[in-house]
């Protein structure tokens, strides 16, 4: 056995030799050893659905890469594509808050792998549900004449569920509409939209509800005087000179066919007693059902009260004007009163501009003969005072006058 084994020795040596030769020839020049390096790889965030169950959710939308490094023969290396280097961070385990989580990296062909970094950090969050009030913003506007009414929603409050940054950043839920000269009223389901303070959408949290169904009344505009329901008694001696609304017309809104009949409309029922000084005063309007004020819901009533005064003047026999005297007859001056006091009796206003001088007695003694007459003399006070004056009473009332011949 030996002797065979002996036999061709160093022709089989030269044989291993030369097969050992043509070996490192292949690997070092036909099929080197290489390393090849893929950046950027994604990492696949794996079992979220897991952790889902329990509560917790990925803050953020994490997107983390790692560097691969592939060393082995370059054809098996070479054969290795960049979608066949999967790298996966499992979350299943973890708790709320920062975690630091290994990365897993699978790689066919039996290369050696090394990868950078090891370590992922992933923040989770807590999942809440919160109700938020729905929002409409509408766009555009009603036809002339015409203006929008409250919008009515339903549902006006909806749930969104999320991660609690992104629930607690939402400051509405919107819904948007748009519209053109519009004249009758709308029904419409809108979709609905997560916003913070920005206006800009948060899509992270999810609106439970998709839509909502909204109705806007489309009201007419028509504007109509307003009457004065007012009940006023003054203290004593004083009277209210005027009563001013302000305005005297006012614009309302409702459905046409309500406004159809309404031309005018009137205050609230105002009472007012022993009323002695001017008052301003805001009084609401009484709406018909169905119908409210276009920007305003009240008026202002100005009411101007004066004192009544008595004031007595005196007017001078010298100042008396005698009318109608026969051209025949002469008026014995001495039996004219000396003087004559008129009484007035009006609005504070009216006294302070009465000027005595502008009072006038008249004696009418027209178809009067010769003799004793008793005449009931005749105030005239200035034209643009006479329908001011409550009364006005003359002492005396009459007196006896003599009338004789001419010579």
């Amino acid at each position: 056995m030996t002797k065979l084994m002996n036999r061709n020795l160093a022709a089989k040596l030269v044989a291993v030799f030369f097969a050992m030769i043509l070996w490192l020839y292949v690997m070092s020049v036909i099929n080197p050893r290489v390393t090849s390096e893929q950046l950027n790889i994604p990492v696949q965030l794996v079992n979220e659905s897991v952790i889902r169950q329990s509560g917790l959710v990925v803050f953020g939308q994490p997107e983390p890469t790692i560097r691969v490094r592939l060393t082995g023969n370059r054809d098996q290396v070479h054969r290795i594509s960049r979608e066949q280097i999967e790298a996966r961070l499992d979350l299943r385990g973890y708790t709320e808050g920062v975690n630091s989580i290994p990365i897993e990296v699978n790689v066919p062909g039996g290369v050696e792998v090394d990868w950078s970094p090891k370590f992922a950090t992933i923040e989770l969050e807590r999942i809440i549900s919160r109700q938020k009030e729905v929002s409409v913003e509408i766009e555009g506007q009603a036809a002339s004449g015409y203006v929008l009414g409250e919008p009515e929603l339903r549902p006006s409050l909806v749930w969104i569920e999320g991660p609690e940054s992104y629930v607690n950043s939402v400051e509405r839920v919107l819904a948007q509409l748009t519209l053109e000269d519009q004249q009758e009223n709308l029904s419409v389901s809108l979709p609905l939209r997560a916003v913070n303070s920005r206006g800009e959408e948060v899509n992270q949290v999810d609106v439970r509800s998709t839509s909502v169904d909204l109705f806007v009344a489309v009201d007419q505009l028509k504007s109509v005087a307003v009457d004065m329901n007012l009940d006023i008694e003054t203290a004593e001696n004083y009277q209210v000179v005027s009563t001013v609304i302000e305005p005297i017309n006012v614009t309302i809104q409702g459905q046409a066919g309500l406004l159809s009949g309404i031309n005018r409309i009137s205050t609230e029922s105002l009472v007012l007693e022993e009323l002695s000084e001017s008052q301003e005063i805001e009084v609401f309007l009484a709406f018909p059902e169905g119908v409210r004020g276009f920007e305003r819901q009240s008026v202002i009533v100005r009411i101007n009260v004066e004192e009544v005064l008595e004031e007595t003047y005196v007017v001078q026999r010298e100042s008396y004007r005698i009318m109608n005297l026969s051209a025949d007859l002469v008026l014995e001056q001495e039996t004219l009163p000396e003087r004559m006091e008129i009484t007035v009796r009006a609005l504070e206003s009216i006294i302070e501009n009465l000027d005595p001088r502008t009072i006038q007695v008249y004696v009418d003694l027209d178809d009067l003969e010769a003799g004793i007459h008793l005449i009931e003399p005749d105030v005239r006070l200035p034209m643009n005072m006479e329908m001011s004056i409550a009364t006005t009473a003359i002492s005396p009332e009459s007196f006896s006058v003599e009338l004789t011949p001419r010579e």
